[in-house]
């Protein structure tokens, strides 16, 4: 049960909010951070980050001023963001002008009954004249016509769109025979024909003279908010063809028949392929006159259009059949705000964990921000990765909007961040979340305010920390040690691969690194089998295929596929990703088996009883006895911290030799006291099965692992999300602690 009224439309929760166009950055180079505030005036300084929060009624971090050029006071200004896909399409300001054409394209609604009006298609001038089809706001499909006169004619079909149905839709217009036409007609299902054609008599209503500004799909200009986007439709929309002629009944017919009419060969405006680059935001217009147009904010693509048969899966073998895109009104790739404040570098600035810490009103926020290395600095042996594709597949998460009562034995408790963004649906959803239609979020952007990324933020699933604010945990350790280290990003290891970690020694992962795409699982499998070491300190990793856009490197896209602990499915045929080919799902059913790279995988997840683990018989084995200097025997490891109260807790992964742990890995201790609050993972399951709770199947657990790689190398994995909190209790002065210092100690200085 939420404490917080979830209808909440104070759009001043927060005063001060922002982003910046990079996550990671490198001394020498520029950074620029976009700002929103409600206040008329706001003071900025950079901030290293130094640790998390381990004060439970206070967010309090341990910060260091830097002390920069960009630090000062600010005026304020209120920027705002206009969401919603839609595309772009460059016609001709000429389109009418040879007194007749039609307009025709395959439509998939998947909202029709939205209660607004949704444009399919609109071309208008500058004066809002044109012509533009659409479905009203009770789910008819709908074609009118304006003249710079304010003269207009509309028509509309009898009957309402079926939800989640092709239809063929066109829409004529011929000055000579002083008509308008409008038509639709199924194509899907075991149905009655569902056809319909209506014609009126246009007597006065000339368009000819229109000069067409801009033609859009999927939405239009707004006259009363300076040119912003509305309108927005929900659905695909697959080939839409424009031409120079009003095509007849038999005509449309033939269409809809798939025969080839020379007539409209001989006389397209233009007619878009959605099948050819689909990796791109570009449309290619397949006619001679070659106007190419572009989408935008990114709806989805590489989804089945309506000829989609099923006998081809993969839409690099068959494109034709996944010629359609899918828009929301609730996609966003770029917020798109001016920069408030830039700073550059200095080419001494430390590697390390970095915020713009915003405050006005009383408000704090931070940006965040992670700057590695630069090119000829000595390099230090440590290399913290911080896991920035779990922070963008969680960005702006509302999965508290869920009936989550029973997964969890706490009240929750909403944070200013969420209530923030439940009164700002423009701000964009996470992966884990689904569009106003029902279908699955396949995208996320950096380029926005992401309210969860924050190192002060407590989430609301535990009321403690996860994320970015966890991961401060691991990174204080190292700053509390005083250890050397660098720090990179999931969106780094993706581009440079194996040249980034081979210039170090130890690598430390963060305390959720569960998206990797394929280059970084490439270089991490080079990094191992060549003497590199790993620190696995979470759980549930490397566990979601993963791309990183190669041209828009600021998004990343996952398709859950049909297996896994999944919050959406991907619906038939839609499991490739459109930005890089490859196929979605778990990385499990795609050639990386988690515990065959790191010794264990993800077990079960819950958010009830948090517990510690106790040393098991492989503990005292030559090869480990070092993990557990200065540990008793009987000594319980992490039953206290930040998070849950315990180092074993939120998600947790095992040991298991049938799904490719080494065979000499060592189970060095194990944590069975989670409760039926977590239950046994989809994928492990053949059926469905009583018993498969925390307290009932004695898979669900938490394993601490450790094996080595012939060469030099070597991996300790600890198995849960929750290690990072309880590492940073008392001070670090804990077990826990003590085994990572440990393990890091000899993974540094042996040979």
């Amino acid at each position: 049960m939420i404490k917080e009224d979830k209808k909440i439309q104070n759009h001043d929760i927060l005063k001060i909010v922002g982003y910046a166009d990079k996550i990671s950055v490198k001394p020498g180079e520029n950074i620029d951070f976009k700002i929103s505030t409600t206040s008329s005036n706001y003071s900025t300084s950079i901030v290293r980050l130094c640790g998390g929060i381990t004060n439970s009624e206070i967010a309090d971090l341990p910060i260091e001023i830097i002390d920069a050029d960009c630090n000062g006071t600010y005026n304020g200004r209120l920027q705002t963001i206009n969401a919603g896909s839609y595309a772009k399409l460059p016609l001709p300001e000429s389109i009418f002008e040879n007194g007749e054409f039609t307009v025709l394209m395959w439509v998939y609604a998947t909202s029709p009954m939205l209660n607004r009006e949704q444009i399919l298609w609109s071309s208008q001038s500058i004066n809002y004249n044109g012509a533009r089809l659409f479905i009203d706001k009770a789910g008819h499909l709908s074609f009118a016509i304006k003249n710079d006169k304010n003269q207009s004619y509309q028509v509309k079909s009898d009957k309402s769109l079926e939800e989640k149905t092709w239809y063929l839709v066109a829409a004529t217009y011929s000055i000579r025979d002083q008509k308008i036409g409008l038509y639709r007609r199924r194509c899907s299902g075991w149905t009655m024909e569902d056809k319909e054609q209506h014609i009126t008599l246009v007597t006065d209503v000339d368009i000819t003279n229109v000069r067409v500004s801009n033609t859009f799909l999927a939405a239009e200009q707004n006259p009363q908010l300076d040119g912003e986007n509305h309108l927005h439709f929900n659905g695909k929309i697959e080939n839409p063809k424009f031409i120079k002629i009003a095509l007849n009944a038999s005509q449309l017919q033939d269409v809809y028949s798939g025969k080839k009419i020379e007539e409209i060969n001989n006389n397209f405006i233009a007619n878009y392929d959605f099948g050819l680059e689909i990796a791109s935001d570009k449309l290619i217009d397949k006619s001679s006159n070659a106007y190419h147009g572009a989408i935008y904010h990114t709806p989805t693509r590489a989804v089945t259009s309506h000829s989609w048969t099923g006998k081809k899966l993969d839409f690099k073998l068959s494109p034709d059949q996944y010629a359609a895109i899918h828009f929301h009104e609730d996609d966003i790739e770029d917020a798109n705000w001016d920069t408030d404040v830039s700073w550059e570098l200095p080419l001494g600035l430390k590697s390390g964990a970095y915020a713009l810490k915003l405050e006005a009103d009383g408000d704090i926020d931070y940006i965040p921000f992670f700057v590695r290395p630069y090119e000829t600095s000595k390099k230090s042996k440590i290399l913290f990765l911080v896991p920035t594709n779990t922070y963008l597949a969680y960005a702006n998460e509302r999965l508290f909007n869920l009936p989550l009562d029973a997964f969890m034995d706490h009240e929750l408790e909403l944070a200013k961040q969420d209530r923030y963004l439940i009164a700002h649906p423009e701000f964009g959803k996470s992966i884990y979340d689904t569009h106003t239609d029902g279908s699955g979020v396949h995208y996320s952007s950096r380029l926005r305010p992401i309210m969860n990324l924050r190192p002060h933020y407590r989430n609301w699933l535990n009321g403690f920390i996860r994320h970015l604010a966890a991961d401060l945990y691991i990174s204080g350790w190292l700053e509390k040690r005083g250890h050397q280290y660098d720090i990179a990003t999931d969106e780094d290891l993706d581009k440079l691969g194996v040249d980034l970690l081979d210039q170090y020694q130890v690598l430390i992962t963060g305390s959720h690194p569960e998206y990797w795409t394929r280059p970084m699982l490439e270089a991490l499998q080079h990094f191992q089998s060549n003497g590199g070491r790993l620190m696995y300190m979470g759980g549930n990793g490397f566990y979601w295929v993963t791309s990183i856009d190669p041209k828009r490197p600021h998004l990343v896209e996952v398709r859950r596929g049909n297996s896994g602990t999944r919050s959406w499915d991907s619906p038939p045929g839609e499991v490739f990703h459109s930005t890089t080919g490859e196929c979605g799902g778990l990385w499990r059913h795609n050639g990386y088996i988690p515990q065959s790279l790191v010794g264990i995988g993800l077990a079960a997840m819950g958010w009830g009883k948090c517990c510690g683990y106790r040393l098991l018989p492989d503990s005292k084995d030559e090869r480990a006895k070092f993990i557990f200097e200065g540990i008793k025997d009987d000594e319980i490891i992490g039953d206290f911290g930040y998070i849950m109260g315990g180092a074993v807790g939120d998600e947790v992964d095992r040991y298991d030799l049938s799904l490719g742990t080494p065979k000499h890995a060592l189970r060095l201790a194990t944590a069975t006291g989670l409760d039926n609050n977590y239950q046994l993972v989809h994928e492990d399951l053949l059926f469905t099965a009583p018993g498969q709770g925390g307290s009932e199947n004695e898979l669900v657990r938490a394993d601490m692992t450790y094996f080595e790689i012939e060469g030099g190398g070597a991996v300790f994995s600890v198995g849960s999300i929750n290690w990072a909190g309880s590492m940073a209790w008392n001070n670090y002065d804990n077990n826990v602690a003590k085994i990572s210092d440990n393990v890091l100690n000899r993974f540094l200085f042996e040979d």
